[in-house]
């Protein structure tokens, strides 16, 4: 009993000083041991936004302190609901610590906690320190249906406020030329956006900023519009220049009596929206906006997931990274620029402005130490965070989120900025940020009125220097300036442009502006920005990027690798294996990476490797997040390599829950192998291979030595689909085929049709007059093989014609190198065996782009290097047990390539392939078998349908 009472007494004193540390070290409001309804929380937070949030501790083992957790769940203080609590389990040796050295110990102890919600689901096990503890708690985020319903409310808000005024021409006409933009529906949702936005932010800091003036909103009398010209000029008198500003434009530009009923339809919804507890965040209008985009109801582009942005910036800004940076001095973060080139709403601003402020507190020298959160705020709004966009709007939000985080808190200046994209009639095109190219001075617009977007506007300026970041971080636009479809579409709409000249003018700009330099536009935009990031940057300077996947290993970025593996350490390139979420962006499909790199000093020794971060879950919540950049940055630095034994990759732990896998990998201009599979033993099987080496199942021994070659080494591959059709091929081209065909043709792939190692040709070319067709019709053949492969659909990826046919847009025709015609009978039977088989599929999925969950996009370039069999060097014997094996596939039908593991007919030709035309043995059997069962649970291989396994 004695004992019992005396670790009670001690867990106590813990508590205190634990929610003494979350107090002063922390700025959270945190008692210990507070009585409660006849309850007890062993520490009770009140977080500003989400109210009371409860922390239950418990020493090792902690058996029952999820239960606790759990049990605090709903209990209500001060009039709201705890939705959140957190399960802390504290090291033992705590309990022998004497009470005047416990504060000290407690401070540099490592603990580990688990929230949990309302819901009773709870997130990841984390380890850390007090400060990783009080940052879980400032970023938390009850489970619920809030957010949903906030922007169900902002929704039907911007739809009502628009319909005011639609239709209304001349009124249409005015907010356009304020938004710098045509005449929309999308004009109308964005003026709304931008008004409810200045009235929320308008509401929130009448109480706390003196001689702000009161909402005049609250009340029915007098008429709204007139109130609010008259309020917000005083506003802006004072300050809040990017909040107010373009809202302001947009009342006052508009006749009184549709500004009355416009600015009334969003008062409406500025009050439903302040009933909701969500309305507390800081970042509200973000939050909604992000969760609108992910629609792309109201405006066509894509920005970053919170959570994305939040892993990218707690990546990048690792104070360990940065061993010169005092970031306990807010002088030294003065000069801690970091540019967003493209900043959209500010997501990743945000999510760097709040790493920033965790290193700040997490390195001040004692617990003493403590910077009032205003000078901090001051010093990252004024000097350390930058942003530019083309889009005003997006500048808006950004400039209202980043005050919004301390509102009472007047700036000198904020560093946003409103770049001019498209025709400048004194200027010529103007490309936005990426003027800074070739300008040291650029001019910036804002709302069409050539300003800075600044905080008083007695201190705005029309010119900006060029940065001088230490961190380039963005989410740049991927299209290109000269597409007029799909993304392109979309960013036409957001950008305003009016014509198609515009367009080429600025293809025209940024071709002479990239004269020299390592970005193609073919890649789109994307490279570009990489480009100017590393302009910008210095020696020890950082970017980090959102990018697609293609940027790995696409024919375009080509010199953007060779740049970044020549000039540049690849700290981490972060994939997305997850098979309901590939995409760091809201609304799109496409797979994208996370890079962040550090630039190298001119003599620097380059290593010409990366480490690859492949996940298995992509965080869904913030703090996940912000845990999951804990658990990489922590990782051991030895790690499994991609062109090392089949064993996979070393494993990133949550807990005791594996995210994903760490891996090791070479970089160059050729594609970077660390980030293309799930699970790194494939990528090790696969580079192997293209080296001629298949590896034993268990990883420990080579199984046999296979002849390998690049395709174009073995065969000569057709011409390019423009060469044979379309205005300037030599063929016109039309479906079906029958006998009397003099020129066949194998087009469009059907997985129907093409399920076996023969098929007919399905389509006849007809040669235009006057064009020289013969010498392309001279690289017809039989064997034709794919460029682009379904996984989770298609069963096969070459097949063979019982005539001569030339392969078109999807498909090539090979023709095999340096043998007679009848020896290159047999070697054609052989390479359609090996590309139909499991080895095959791992050397095409391999190399190709696997940017969509389920599809291989592969190109005639892609072909050109594709690790192949080299079935020139097959000996006889070979050669004929490879015609006998074809000969008994030949009205076999194989299932899609996803069910590899399961498809009796391509487990049957992997193992006669293996026996019979290589000789190998059972290891080599058993090797390819679990290659198949690694690929069957690869989700860019079974996509959506699901794996398939035995």
């Amino acid at each position: 009993m004695t004992i019992s009472s005396s670790i009670r007494q001690q867990e106590r004193i813990v508590n205190s000083e634990l929610a003494r540390l979350l107090r002063e070290r922390c700025n959270l409001d945190a008692q210990a041991e507070v009585i409660i309804d006849g309850r007890q929380p062993d520490v009770l937070v009140i977080h500003p936004n989400h109210g009371p949030i409860i922390i239950e501790t418990e020493f090792e083992p902690a058996r029952s302190v999820n239960d606790d957790a759990l049990a605090k769940l709903g209990l209500e203080i001060n009039g709201e609901t705890t939705a959140i609590t957190f399960a802390v389990t504290l090291p033992s040796d705590l309990r022998e610590i004497q009470q005047e050295h416990l504060l000290d110990r407690l401070s540099v102890a490592t603990i580990s906690w688990s929230e949990w919600y309302i819901d009773s689901t709870n997130g990841p096990d984390i380890s850390g320190n007090y400060q990783d503890l009080c940052e879980q708690i400032k970023r938390a985020v009850p489970r619920s249906d809030a957010l949903s319903e906030a922007v169900q409310i902002l929704e039907r808000g911007l739809r009502t406020a628009a319909a005011t005024i639609r239709g209304h021409e001349g009124t249409m006409y005015r907010i356009s030329k304020v938004l710098d933009r045509e005449p929309s529906d999308e004009v109308a949702h964005v003026a709304a956006l931008m008004f409810i936005n200045a009235m929320s932010f308008h509401d929130r800091i009448s109480g706390l900023v003196s001689d702000i003036p009161y909402p005049p909103f609250i009340s029915n009398s007098g008429n709204l519009a007139v109130q609010l010209r008259q309020v917000w000029s005083v506003i802006l008198e004072k300050d809040y220049w990017p909040i107010f500003r373009t809202a302001y434009d947009l009342m006052c530009s508009m006749p009184v009596p549709d500004a009355y009923q416009f600015s009334m339809a969003c008062r409406r919804t500025v009050d439903d929206l302040a009933k909701l507890p969500i309305a507390k965040r800081h970042d509200l209008a973000g939050q909604i906006f992000n969760r609108l985009v992910a629609d792309r109801k109201f405006l066509a582009a894509f920005y970053t997931s919170i959570p994305a942005a939040t892993l990218l910036a707690s990546l990048a800004l690792n104070p360990d990274k940065w061993p010169a940076i005092d970031w306990s001095d807010l002088e030294t973060l003065k000069d801690m620029t970091v540019l967003d080139p493209a900043c959209g709403t500010g997501t990743l601003l945000m999510a760097a402005y709040q790493q920033i402020a965790q290193n700040h507190r997490a390195n001040l020298l004692s617990l003493q130490d403590k910077t009032e959160d205003s000078l901090l705020h001051k010093t990252l709004i004024e000097d350390t965070i930058h942003g530019a966009d083309v889009v005003d709007a997006a500048i808006h939000l950004t400039g209202s989120t980043l005050a919004s985080i301390a509102p009472k808190v007047t700036f000198e200046r904020m560093n946003l900025h409103v770049m001019p994209l498209g025709d400048d009639e004194m200027n010529g095109p103007r490309l936005g940020s990426l003027d800074w190219l070739d300008n040291r001075q650029l001019r910036t617009l804002f709302s069409g009125a050539g300003e800075q977007v600044g905080a008083l506007e007695g201190k705005t300026s029309s010119t900006i220097k060029r940065p001088e970041p230490k961190l380039v971080i963005a989410n740049p636009p991927y299209r290109r300036h000269n597409s007029s479809t799909g993304r392109g579409e979309g960013q036409n709409r957001v950008f305003g442009h009016k014509d198609l000249s515009d367009e080429r003018d600025l293809a025209g700009r940024l071709s002479a502006l990239l004269v020299g330099k390592p970005a193609n536009q073919i890649a789109g935009l994307g490279s570009v920005f990489v480009v100017l990031a590393d302009d910008l940057l210095e020696p020890g300077g950082r970017m980090a990027f959102v990018l697609p996947a293609t940027s790995l290993s696409g024919t375009s970025w080509r010199e953007i690798r060779q740049m970044l593996s020549e000039h540049y350490e690849v700290e981490y390139v972060v994939s997305s294996h997850d098979p309901s979420a590939s995409a760091m962006s809201y609304d799109t499909s496409i797979a994208e990476i996370l890079l962040i790199a550090r630039k190298h000093q001119e003599d620097a020794e380059v290593s010409g490797r990366g480490r690859f971060i492949n996940l298995w879950r992509l965080p869904k919540m913030e703090n996940e997040a912000v845990a999951l950049a804990g658990a990489i940055n922590r990782a051991p630095t030895q790690v499994h390599r991609i062109d090392g034994p089949p064993v996979g990759g070393t494993p990133l732990l949550l807990g005791n829950d594996q995210w994903g896998e760490i891996v090791e990998s070479p970089i160059s201009s050729s594609p970077w192998p660390g980030s293309r599979w799930m699970h790194a033993a494939c990528g090790q099987y696969a580079y192997s291979l293209a080296d001629g080496e298949l590896w034993t199942a268990d990883g420990l021994s080579k199984a046999a030595d296979l002849p390998m070659k690049s395709l174009e080494a073995v065969a000569e591959i057709s011409p390019y689909d423009l060469q044979i059709r379309g205005t300037n091929g030599a063929f016109d081209i039309y479906d079906n085929w029958d006998m009397t065909a003099t020129y066949p043709a194998i087009w469009h792939y059907s997985a129907r049709t093409h399920n076996k190692l023969v098929s007919d040709p399905n389509a006849r070319l007809s040669p235009k007059p006057s064009t020289e067709y013969a010498s392309l019709w001279a690289k017809s053949g039989r064997l034709h093989v794919t460029r682009d492969v379904g996984y989770s659909s298609n069963p096969i990826c070459a097949t063979i014609t019982h005539i001569n046919s030339l392969g078109v847009r999807t498909w090539f025709t090979l023709s095999i190198k340096s043998h007679t015609n009848e020896s290159s009978r047999y070697r054609e039977l052989a390479l359609a065996l090996w590309c139909n088989s499991t080895l095959g599929l791992l050397c095409h999925a391999a190399h190709s782009n696997r940017s969509q969950l389920g599809r291989g996009i592969g190109s005639r370039t892609m072909l050109r290097t594709l690790p192949t069999l080299d079935v020139r060097e097959l000996a006889d014997w070979q050669l004929e047990a490879a015609e006998k094996v074809f000969s008994d596939f030949i009205d076999v039908q194989f299932e899609p390539f996803y069910k590899c593991a399961v498809d009796a007919n391509r487990i049957r030709l992997d193992e006669r392939l293996i026996r019979e035309v290589f000789g190998l043995d059972d290891d080599a059997i058993d090797s390819v078998a679990h290659i198949r069962s690694l690929l069957a649970n690869e989700p860019s291989i079974y996509g959506n349908k699901g794996p398939e396994l035995p």
